[in-house]
């Protein structure tokens, strides 16, 4: 159905009389690269012509000459001229104008000021999905076209970045290549990334042309959900609040339980609190207390219900605003304006209804019309539509007038001041469509005046530009039906105003139209619009040949939430809306539209009334939602890009999600030459199924833990239908709670009725560990449908899982022989069959780390400084495998996208001095920001997201923090423990500071007076440089500045070291940091070139390390893998050629290892009873031995290094929830305190934290939630 909208994009005017005079119009802008049409109408019947000079010019800043174009021109009379300029697509800012000469002796002179706009392109931002969760991935496209709605043919590559809700850079394209104007990538936001609104900013020669925004939130997740609603529309007389209060569970089972419900008035006053029985829906009557009197027509009302279930305790909150009305009615009247005429009727119609929309009959209505020389008073009675018709009479002299409008019952409905307007004519205009918007047909129009009309020139303006003109005379009639043919350059949309030239003074009116369908070059077919879940949809896509095409369906539920998802055409309608509404001048209706006019000859321009546009629009109807089936089902779907083949049309083949929901299928189109095209209406895909299981099943169970396995039934047949639904027990892994633990199945048989969901539940314990299928099946009694269903969900242990990892390392230059013997440290309390034992050889030293690098530490991420353990292993990574020149592309990408969510996570803690800290907003930390500082710049050299500025002004803050001594000190909180403040420790975070400004090219020169301070206060402490913690990492300073003391200190650093074995085959050096201590003093190896003497070194780190790679601590990983790429970097696996022979028990396994061997071999069938392993290597070369082995200790086993005490305490209130956590750290030999120590308090559905009473606490050791 075609409707009337409202638009400022095209605008065709029509002028239509007979008049004397000259009448110029044309645009109000300029742009480059664009053509500039000016019309002149000559209304004159004598000359037969006027002669003119146009010209176009402007100029810069300076005064100097850019533009200066002259036309002469001539225009018969009684006609119409389009005058063209073309603009040079190297315009830049600067004053133009454009003056209109008479000639010949004819007297005419007129000049206006054009405004120069460098916006000629434009473009539209498509997203998949309105709303993110962290961890998920965001799809975007970019749509990039010029004032024609084409892809720009100068325009290659756009600007696309994406900033986080504190306008941080999370991830830019600085060239993002166009294919058909279109760009396409996603980003996936990080697990710990900030939470709010996002935006993706497109830009062309740093000018943005393009923005959007998505929320980035995290699922809360209910048990059941709550709604409240207003049984009956509540009003000021009632005095009473009438509720319904609805609790389910999501497949529609009725919750029982208790509720608190509480009433709050206006500044949050509570003024009823009470608690009523629910099951599943439940009445409450609130009474207000002491009244409430409204002030104004309406007044919210806050109401918030706690819910608690009846059988586990749990809690669910629901708040929510509810409006009490002064009257039972709304009253709007329906009329363009509100002015009159003085001597002419005044007639417009009242619309009566009730809140709900519904519309109100049969209500007498008084309505009261007052003012000089009008009395009207009249009682009239409300239509079936709500509606009564209002006619007044002003006199001459009336110059305002007081309508009001009241119902018996009520005081007052409404009071309305109507003005008058003095009009220089009587006559009216009135412009219509004469028929509906039509492909391949042209535009048909009819124009009404109230007098009879002589001419009529009509200009069809386009995106502020005039695209087209012409004049029609030579009758006399009021009324004409005339016809425009539609051409591209008036898409998307446009305007029609018509006058009537009377005495000389123009009468004009205004209407609009959606011409999207004549831009309908796109149509998509589908074969089927309702299929099962898992069908095949077959889709015909027709359009022009070799154009781009991009699919999206959108679950309707996203449409519900968000219509700001998908390129709209009121989207492509406002690329270049150049309209100025704060234009207030007589010529307002076309300035409004961003053009300019200029009369002569005596006209004027009076319209009667002022004119509002009417429009004209072709656009289906709003979708109605209907809730989806499947839980978080807000998804998209068929989100593809393909291209139209020779023969103008496409086949595609789809499958349907495996949801039962309602989809919306949009799509358009790109053309090179005939640009965007969207189409007419998008099409409804649902998949349905007659009889279906829906599964509410957890992610995972506890073993030998009661649970309740929950699903539901849909029956979508018309009447109730009996069913049996059976759970199976596979392999006997569950124990089905009220039968023999043998029985392999279990059916109920229910009675479901159609069109609900109908829960059914089965109560079991699982029996073993890991993955449990899940299998059941549902079926009509009489075999009319039937239905299955299988799922895995974990099964988790009462006990912890303890992995530990034995290696050894060897390097041979020359051939050798060596036996390693391994015993495996497994406490006799290990749960019977959890033990698993892995023997894996690495020829390649950070195989492991790569293969494990989004999981190297299973440690929290709630700090900046715990972000760097995800973020700085990947740079090292990439650094080793660029090195080494890895033909691995996979890796490096993996590698390059962690890199990149590291990043994304890291911004969050950047202070607005351009430091970092360890928590958002609290200032910078001395160590952290050198830490970032130089991690980013290093990071910068495989993603662009890190702009300069970033790496520079943390730099910058670090060099202002230096002492007047040369040492740096710590002035922001920090968990690192060694990089805190103290004499020693101002030793070692002088040198960490100075090894991030020499490891940074860019600071190492720019700072360089900041190195020599620091180097001067190292050399000035050497002296007194005992503790190896501090010398190793001194060392590593001096050797990167090439200090004079480089080799002493190192001399200093290897007598300070400790042989492991008497056959020296591991170094390290014992101190409170072993593993960061010996990092450190291999690196210092590395850049002195001493490989022999860092093989031993680096044996001892590779036995260190976990499972996964990795070291135990943060800053045990950064240093200690850093070292270790360093080292490998150095080692080449080309001169591999061995044979590993692996020993246990009875049984022999050998590997034969060359060169072409980079990928690890592992070996699983290892018995666990085992807990002796020889290894025996001969060959050349060198490889990483690792037995890996883990079994299960039940938590009672467990020897904790935390006191955890709990603590309820009493609120007098069940509905406030105050606990008092205490935690204690039980210290081992010399470590006094721990790390950042995270302490994680699950509440109930329903609560909120009060965050300050917590951070409160103490200022001694500060919490951070």
């Amino acid at each position: 159905m075609r409707q009337f909208i409202r638009s400022r994009i095209l605008t065709v005017i029509i002028f239509i009389g007979a008049a004397h005079g000259l009448l110029v119009m044309g645009p109000k802008c300029i742009r480059d690269n664009q053509n500039y049409t000016l019309t002149i109408s000559n209304f004159y019947s004598n000359p037969s012509k006027l002669d003119l000079m146009v010209k176009l010019e402007g100029k810069n800043d300076n005064s100097l000459s850019i533009l200066n174009v002259t036309k002469m021109i001539d225009v018969p009379c009684k006609s119409i001229r389009m005058i063209n300029f073309s603009i040079p697509d190297n315009l830049s800012s600067g004053n133009y104008k454009i003056t209109i000469d008479g000639l010949q002796g004819f007297n005419f002179h007129e000049e206006a000021e054009l405004v120069y706009l460098s916006k000629s392109i434009s473009g539209v931002i498509q997203i998949d999905k309105p709303v993110i969760n962290p961890g998920d991935t965001v799809i975007f496209r970019v749509i990039v076209l010029d004032t024609e709605l084409k892809p720009p043919v100068r325009v290659k590559f756009v600007n696309v970045i994406i900033r986080d809700p504190n306008d941080n850079v999370i991830r830019r394209w600085p060239a993002a290549e166009l294919y058909a104007g279109v760009f396409e990538n996603n980003l996936q936001i990080a697990l710990t990334s900030l939470l709010g609104v996002w935006n993706i900013s497109v830009q062309v020669a740093g000018e943005e042309i393009a923005s959007k925004t998505f929320e980035v939130k995290k699922d809360v997740f209910s048990w059941f959900d709550v709604h409240v609603k207003p049984s009956v529309i509540p009003l000021e007389e009632h005095q009473t609040l009438n509720l319904t209060i609805e609790a389910k569970y999501p497949f529609g089972k009725p919750v029982q339980g208790v509720a608190k419900v509480e009433l709050y008035l206006e500044g949050d006053r509570l003024d009823l609190s009470k608690d009523i029985n629910v099951n599943g829906s439940e009445q409450v009557m609130f009474a207000f207390n002491g009244g409430l009197e409204l002030n104004n027509e309406q007044q919210d009302v806050r109401v918030k219900v706690v819910v608690v279930e009846q059988d586990t305790g749990r809690t669910v909150m629901k708040e929510q605003s509810i409006s009490v009305h002064k009257y039972p009615y709304r009253l709007t009247i329906v009329k363009d304006t509100l002015q009159f005429r003085p001597g002419h009727h005044f007639n417009c119609t009242v619309m009566l209804t009730y809140h709900d929309g519904s519309p109100a009959r049969n209500v007498s209505l008084l309505v009261e019309a007052t003012g000089k020389g009008v009395e009207h008073e009249q009682t009239y009675l409300t239509q079936h539509d709500g509606s009564i018709n209002v006619l007044l009479y002003p006199t001459l002299s009336t110059q305002q007038v007081y309508l009001t409008i009241s119902e018996k019952k009520y005081d007052l409905l409404y009071m309305k001041k109507l003005h008058t307007v003095q009009p220089l004519t009587n006559i009216t205009m009135k412009l219509q469509l004469r028929f509906p918007i039509k492909q391949n047909e042209p535009i048909m129009l009819l124009a009404t005046c109230s007098e009879r009309m002589t001419f009529l020139a009509y200009y069809v303006v386009s995106k502020s530009n005039i695209v087209e003109a012409g004049y029609i005379g030579q009758f006399r009639q009021k009324k004409i039906v005339f016809e425009i043919s539609a051409t591209e350059k008036m898409l998307p949309k446009a305007t029609f105003y018509v006058t009537s030239a009377f005495e000389n003074i123009l009468i004009w009116d205004a209407l609009e139209i959606d011409l999207r369908p004549l831009s309908n070059d796109l149509e998509i077919r589908v074969n089927k619009s309702k299929a099962k879940p898992g069908q095949k949809i077959e889709l015909e896509l027709k359009g022009r040949p070799s154009a781009y095409v991009g699919l999206a369906a959108y679950d309707k539920g996203l449409l519900a939430f968000s219509n700001q998802q998908d390129p709209f055409w009121e989207d492509v309608t406002q690329l270049f809306d150049y309209s100025h509404e704060d234009d207030q001048t007589e010529f307002d209706g076309f300035h409004g539209n961003g053009m300019f006019l200029k009369i002569s000859g005596g006209f004027q321009l009076g319209n009667t009334l002022k004119v509002t546009k009417r429009t004209v629009k072709d656009v289906a109807p709003s979708p109605v939602y209907q809730a989806s089936l499947e839980r978080n089902c807000m998804k998209s779907w068929l989100w593809k890009n393909v291209t139209i083949g020779r023969s103008g049309t496409l086949k595609l083949a789809e499958v349907f999600p495996e949801l039962m929901t309602s989809w919306t299928l949009t799509g358009f189109s790109v053309d090179p030459v005939y640009g965007l095209s969207i189409i007419r209406k998008p099409i409804e895909l649902t998949t349905v199924q007659s009889f279906f299981i829906v599964d509410y099943l957890p992610y995972s169970i506890k073993r030998d833990k009661e649970v309740m396995l929950q699903f539901a039934l849909f029956n979508n047949f018309e009447q109730d239908h009996t069913v049996d639904m059976t759970l199976y027990n596979i392999n006997n892994e569950m124990e089905i709670l009220g039968h023999p633990v043998t029985d392999q199945s279990y059916t109920k048989t229910v009675s479901v009725p159609p069109k609900v969901l109908f829960p059914v539940s089965f109560l079991v314990k699982a029996q073993k560990l890991g993955e449990m299928a899940v299998h059941v099946t549902a079926s009509i009694a009489n075999g009319l449908a039937t239905d299955a269903l299988e799922k895995v969900i974990r099964v988790m242990p009462e006990s912890l899982v303890q992995p530990k990892m034995d290696t050894s390392f060897f390097c041979f230059d020359d051939y050798k022989n060596q036996t390693f013997l391994i015993n495996l440290d497994i406490t006799k309390k290990a749960d019977n069959g959890s033990i698993k034992i892995e023997f894996r050889l690495n020829p390649n030293l950070l195989t492991m780390v790569i293969k494990n690098l989004d999981n190297l530490l299973a440690l929290s991420s709630g700090t900046g400084e715990d972000n760097m353990v995800k973020f700085v292993p990947n740079i090292l990574v990439l650094d080793y495998l660029h090195a080494i020149g890895s033909k691995e592309q996979h890796l490096i990408d993996k590698a390059t996208n962690l890199v990149r969510q590291g990043y994304q996570n890291q911004m969050r803690y950047r202070q607005t001095d351009g430091s970092f800290g360890l928590w958002e907003n609290t200032g910078g930390s001395t160590f952290l920001t050198a830490f970032v500082a130089t991690t980013m710049q290093t990071a910068s050299k495989y993603i662009v997201d890190i702009g300069t500025e970033i790496v520079d002004r943390a730099l910058d803050w670090i060099a202002s923090k230096q002492h007047s001594s040369g040492r740096f000190d710590e002035v922001g909180a920090v968990f690192h423990k060694d990089m805190k403040g103290g004499l020693r420790d101002g030793v070692a975070l002088t040198s960490f500071v100075l090894t991030a400004l020499l490891e940074n090219n860019i600071a190492k020169v720019k700072h360089a007076d900041v190195i020599q301070k620091g180097m001067t206060y190292l050399s000035n402490q050497f002296g007194s440089m005992n503790n190896a913690y501090d010398l190793s990492i001194a060392t590593y300073a001096m050797m990167l500045n090439g200090h004079t003391l480089k080799t002493e200190a190192l001399k200093k650093l290897f007598d300070l070291s400790v042989i492991r074995y008497i056959s020296q085959t591991e170094r390290f050096w014992r101190t409170t940091n072993q593993i960061e201590t010996t990092a450190y003093a291999l690196l210092s190896f590395v850049s002195a070139e001493m490989y022999p003497d860092g093989v031993p070194v680096m044996n001892w780190l590779v036995n260190q390390r976990y499972v996964t790679g990795s070291f135990p601590r943060m800053q045990d990983t950064f240093v200690g893998l850093k070292a270790l790429t360093k080292m490998a970097e150095k080692i080449s696996p080309s001169r591999n050629d061995y044979t590993v022979q692996l020993k246990y028990g009875k049984d022999t396994r050998i590997f034969r290892i060359n060169s072409e061997h980079i990928d690890v071999m592992n070996y699983m069938d290892i018995p666990e009873e085992t807990r002796k392993i020889n290894i025996n290597v001969r060959g050349v070369g060198f490889g990483l031995l690792e037995v890996i082995y883990q079994y299960d200790l039940n938590l009672v086993n467990f020897e904790n290094r935390f006191k955890l005490d709990l603590e309820k305490q009493n609120t007098g209130s069940d509905y406030e929830l105050r606990l008092r956590v205490c935690a204690n750290y039980i210290p081992e030999l010399t470590d006094s305190q721990s790390n950042m120590a995270l302490i994680e308090v699950t509440l109930p559905s329903g609560y909120v934290v009060d965050r300050n009473p917590i951070s409160e606490q103490t200022t001694v050791n500060p919490i951070q939630i």
